[in-house]
């Protein structure tokens, strides 16, 4: 009898052990072991990622259970490849790129959205009598490189009866601002109103502003949190523990601005102090909106515009837009 005493309990703690271990299984880390991701950004840091740097600072990846590493991408365009590859777990990238890469066969997907609203613009100087997106006829405009931005580009003169084709396109890469500061462009693709008009006003010049979604482009998500199929189906628990830091990481810039522009300003030393201050300021609102989910993405929008980019010919392949992006990992409000 005593012998069957103490084999009773020892077996009931095998088996929830073991069932333990089946519930969490090899895919779902214990909550307290720290998992190691990467996080490759579209730019370098500024004002956009405010969620993401006050997340780091604040502690809310650590409370989360990660370790995050960022990293500024030497080449935009590729940071979802890198993500495709598993080079890296997670990337921020834009509604339109992840289309192209999925029509293209790159397995990654949108599971939320640091902005709902474009922040690329096509932005002009004053001086060179572009009143209206058509009068960028015979101009030259600087763009990232991006495949998206040329044909947001021509959609916009498009939109306001010009020819797309009499307009020059100049690769500048991550010098937009140089290089309308200098002269060397007329006018910008790529480039963010919150971030990059300030920064070249403050320089003394003049701009103008034609919004996307005001010239012919459907509104779409501009910033978006990317991972590969492979994360979602061998670690959803990452997923969400990112996901989860960065929704306090918005709410956190929210409450504290001063601690996310020096956040900020912490992970890009030539950023002006005033400047990022003035752009967190203009930013966090769409980080962190009064009048919707943080980080919501909602993909039957997803779908519509795809079919836009299909009707315009930047979809050369057919995708569908379901598998581009989830709501699935969304935390709760």
């Amino acid at each position: 009898m005593t012998r069957r005493r103490v084999a009773l309990p020892l077996l009931l703690l095998l088996a929830v052990a073991a069932l333990a271990i089946a519930c969490g299984g090899d895919d779902e880390p214990a909550s307290s072991e720290t998992e190691h991701v990467e996080m490759i950004l579209d730019w370098f840091p500024n004002a956009d990622h405010a969620s993401i740097y006050t997340a780091q600072e604040a502690g809310h990846f650590s409370d989360a259970g990660l370790d995050v590493k960022l990293t500024v991408p030497s080449d935009p365009a590729a940071a979802l490849k890198q993500v495709g590859t598993g080079n890296a777990e997670f990337a921020i990238s834009y509604e339109p790129e992840v289309l192209l890469a999925r029509s293209e066969g790159v397995p990654v997907v949108a599971v939320g959205a640091l902005v709902t609203h474009p922040l690329n613009s096509v932005i002009v100087r004053s001086d060179r009598g572009i009143s209206r997106p058509r009068d960028l006829e015979g101009k030259t405009v600087g763009a990232t490189g991006l495949p998206s931005d040329k044909s947001l580009l021509q959609t916009v003169v498009r939109a306001d009866g010009g020819d797309p084709s009499k307009v020059t396109i100049a690769n500048v890469g991550f010098t937009l601002g140089p290089a309308i500061a200098s002269g060397k462009v007329d006018a910008l693709i790529g480039a963010y109103w919150n971030i990059e008009v300030p920064e070249i006003e403050d320089k003394g010049v003049a701009l103008d502003v034609f919004r996307l979604e005001q010239n012919g482009v459907p509104d779409y998500d501009e910033l978006v949190v990317v991972t590969s199929d492979a994360v979602i189906e061998k670690n959803p628990r990452a997923v969400r523990r990112v996901l989860a830091a960065l929704r306090e990481g918005a709410l956190t810039a929210r409450d504290d601005q001063a601690l996310a522009a020096s956040a900020v300003l912490a992970a890009n030393e030539d950023l002006n102090a005033e400047l990022v201050a003035a752009q967190v300021e203009d930013t966090v609102p769409l980080l962190a909106p009064e009048d919707e989910p943080i980080l919501n993405v909602e993909p039957t929008a997803w779908v519509g515009y795809a079919e836009w980019m299909r009707a315009e010919g930047l979809l050369k392949k057919p995708v569908d837009a379901r598998d581009a992006v989830t709501a699935e990992f969304l935390p709760e409000p």
